[in-house]
């Protein structure tokens, strides 16, 4: 009989049986524990010779027939006159009295377990312990609590914790044994793979198995998702410690994720998983701060979450949106908080990109452990190029600060008047400089001196004078944490530069390539499949996803015939910005061409908002088609509308003006005739803008091609999205147009030759004519 064990750490386990009160992020929040960090290391630099820091410590004990390996670091160990003194260290940003009243049982668990550790380890018979208060923003005022133990009590109270810690966690093992039961009799869901998808499957089960990073180009309608999740499945068995994170950019993404994980459970798969929603969408509590005063949901959260999670194991194992709010409810917790601890007990973990890569909001109960027996799949990996860009970026934008003073007008509080005074004078310095952008070499250590002040302070009213606290200020609060945290990234792959206009004032800090935080997070998991349809050119991709040369990669031809899908040129019209007005009806009148031939559904994906409203003045379409125009800032019950409108077997034709690259570029599924026809009006460029012009700047500096990394691929990539709306199922046919004169580039041909080898180029109307009509016919 296989042995049962669990490795645990002193967190897990007192932090899941001790935690006692309330969320409040007002004393709990990644600012301060990221404060703490550094003040734990400050106070530990000051001790001593007989002074050990972050001691780390591990044993095994056996409870109920189970082997349980107990492991941690204890923040310093005191060695004086032979005797030995387990420090725990805690800071807070509240009354160190009050705070240590509150969580003297958490706290004191935790540091009996490093004692109980540490006293075996040297085969003590007593041990003292040592708990070190530090006020966060007031360093010097510390407060003390000193206990000696017998070892024998200790390891009594530590062998009751990990019993009661069993008893829960024997729902765990149970599932453990009943998922590794089935994923070794799971077969591939569907009769046949699919041309690719037997070689996507088979490549990927060898990166959860011996780990690493591979990039896939799949096509769409290959099954890319089942063709990564399922083998990832069958290689986490017998691994009581694998997790999969299946991450994504867009709902589209998590819901297909999620119908995999039903198809292979009806199927036979037993597994618990999870679908994450952020917060701004499950909170019950909007606009709300989260904190027992304001939320009814935080008070007395920890004091109900491990019953609750007890109870949602033994009778869900797909924890959906709807089952989260249902329990959520049922015991007026926090939904966010309860879906994140609920995760730790999942083996599929299906949410956005941002909870594995993003420096601020990344999930630390995984990713500040042991990962290194985590798995990954990056869906529609394109997406991260921007998305990670963006998530190591920050601007700090004076109209908070403006907003948060009109709110405060009339408060006695010193502290806040002190604290909006200094960043009133962080922004005067720039106040002096022209419109436009304004770049600088480094940060000004006094505006992070500002920066700190600001936060530190925020955090010390926030619990002391709450009433004090306005909506605007605590806006503010957030963009200047987030600014502060980004700027301790800053280096060559950054740039930092003021803009301003009519007198607003933005400070930007711009990282220009967030390649090396890609890769140094993929490579602290085990493995990763990083997968689009559109990964061309495949080196770009690799390179500004955290790969390099040798990185494995695997290009994919479509699983359709290539006699379905038709693409036709028309480079005699030219798109660019300055020739626009003279080639609006030249456009217009391949559009009526191109949709007279066949009764169906079209789309016509067009530069911008700005190029759609002039088109349509051009636009003359029959009076039997009906018109569907994307409009900005769509909801996503407007888009559902919006795409309802494209239905099997239409009867009279319909056209939606789309914008490339937008809510309807990619993620879309309208298959069958639903889609027929595309066109697309120009190559996808965004404008010419300053931060993509540092961008080109910036990889030219390393001997890369600047134009285009910043522009030529992210258009060529919105290009391909689109095109890959048309063919979906072996049934699919369809027609793309492509307007531009810059599509007999280089770079475009470089793309045809690798993706439409039988693209053909029209001239004039009277050959799309002929070349559309002899389509249909066959």
């Amino acid at each position: 009989m296989k042995e049962k064990k669990i490795e645990l750490s002193v967190h897990q386990l007192v932090d899941f049986l001790l935690r006692k009160g309330d969320i409040d992020n007002r004393i709990f929040n990644r600012s301060s524990m990221q404060e703490g960090t550094l003040l734990h290391a400050l106070y530990q630099s000051k001790q001593g010779d007989d002074y050990i820091s972050e001691y780390p410590l591990k044993d095994t004990i056996m409870v109920d027939e189970i082997a349980v390996t107990l492991q941690g670091r204890a923040d310093g160990i005191i060695v004086k006159d032979g005797e030995y003194t387990i420090d725990e260290i805690k800071t807070t940003v509240i009354d160190l009295k009050e705070f240590r009243d509150a969580n003297i049982e958490w706290h004191l668990g935790q540091a009996k377990c490093y004692a109980y550790l540490f006293a075996k380890e040297r085969k003590l018979s007593s041990i003292s312990v040592k708990l070190t208060y530090i006020r966060q923003g007031k360093t010097s005022e510390k407060l003390f609590d000193s206990y000696t133990f017998l070892f024998d009590d200790l390891e009594r109270d530590i062998y009751d914790l990990v019993s009661e810690y069993i008893e829960f966690y024997n729902i765990i093992l149970r599932a453990m044994e009943n998922r590794d039961k089935t994923i070794a009799t799971l077969d591939f869901p569907f009769d046949n793979y699919r041309k690719g998808q037997r070689e996507l499957a088979k490549y990927s089960y060898s990166v959860a198995i011996n780990g690493g990073s591979f990039f896939v180009e799949a096509p769409t309608g290959i099954g890319k998702t089942m063709s990564t999740l399922y083998p990832f499945i069958k290689a986490i068995k017998d691994d009581e410690k694998a997790k999969i994170f299946y991450l994504t950019a867009k709902n589209s993404g998590k819901l297909n994720a999620h119908n995999a994980v039903k198809i292979l459970k009806e199927n036979g798969l037993f597994l618990t998983n999870i679908l994450i929603t952020a917060k701004e969408k499950i909170c019950f509590c909007k606009e709300s701060a989260c904190n027992p005063d304001e939320c009814p949901f935080a008070r007395g959260y920890y004091n109900k979450i491990k019953n609750v999670i007890k109870e949602s194991l033994l009778s869900f194992d797909d924890f959906d949106y709807e089952t989260i709010v249902y329990m959520a409810k049922k015991y007026e917790i926090c939904p966010f908080e309860f879906e994140l601890d609920l995760s730790l007990f999942s083996d599929v973990i299906i949410c956005d990109y941002n909870y594995l890569f993003d420096p601020v909001s990344y999930m630390k109960r995984f990713f500040d452990e042991d990962s290194s027996h985590y798995l990954a799949l990056v869906d529609e990996a394109h997406n991260l190029i921007s998305r990670s860009r963006d998530m190591y970026s920050a601007s700090l934008d004076r109209k908070y600060l403006d907003d948060a003073k009109k709110s405060l007008r009339g408060t006695k509080n010193k502290k806040l008047k002190t604290m909006l005074s200094r960043m009133k004078k962080m922004f005067s310095r720039y106040e002096e400089l022209e419109d436009g952008e304004h770049e600088f070499i480094d940060l000004d250590i006094k505006d992070m001196r500002d920066l700190e002040y600001f936060v530190n302070t925020y955090q010390e009213v926030n619990k002391e004078d709450n009433k004090d606290i306005s909506k605007e200020m605590t806006s503010l609060y957030l963009e200047v944490n987030r600014f502060k945290r980004i700027s301790e990234l800053f280096s060559d792959n950054y740039l930092f530069y003021v803009h301003v206009e009519e007198g607003s004032l933005t400070l930007n800090l711009l990282c220009l390539d967030a390649s090396k935080y890609l890769k140094s997070i993929l490579n602290r998991i085990k493995g990763a499949v990083l997968f689009s349809a559109t990964l061309s050119p495949i080196d770009y991709y690799i390179n500004v996803l955290g790969g390099d040369s040798n990185s494995p990669r695997l290009s994919l031809d479509s699983p359709f015939p290539s006699e379905n899908l038709k693409i036709l040129v028309a480079p005699k019209i030219s798109i660019k910005y300055k020739n626009r007005e003279k080639t609006y009806q030249e456009v217009a009148d391949y559009i009526k061409a191109f949709i007279s031939h066949k009764v169906g559904n079209y789309f016509v994906y067009l530069p911008s908002y700005e190029y759609q409203e002039r088109l349509l003045e051009y636009l003359d379409l029959p009076t039997d088609v009906t018109l569907h125009v994307q409009k900005k800032d769509m909801s996503d019950y407007d888009k559902e509308l919006f795409l309802a409108n494209f239905q099997e077997n239409p009867n009279s034709t319909h056209v939606a003006l789309a914008i490339v690259g937008g809510a309807f570029g990619e993620g879309i599924d309208l298959v069958s005739d639903r889609l027929i026809g595309l066109v697309i009006v120009g190559i996808g460029l965004s404008k010419i803008n300053y931060e993509s012009n540092k961008i080109v700047e910036y990889f030219k500096s390393i001997d890369l091609d600047g134009y285009n990394y910043a522009y030529v691929f992210p258009g060529m990539n919105k290009i391909m999205q689109a095109v890959g709306r048309l063919i979906r199922s072996e049934n699919d046919r369809g027609v793309a147009l492509l307007i531009d004169e810059r599509y007999m580039t280089r770079a475009y041909q470089d793309l045809f030759r690798d993706e439409w080898k039988d693209y053909e180029v029209i001239m004039n109307t009277d050959d799309l004519n002929k070349t559309i009509k002899k389509f249909f016919k066959h």
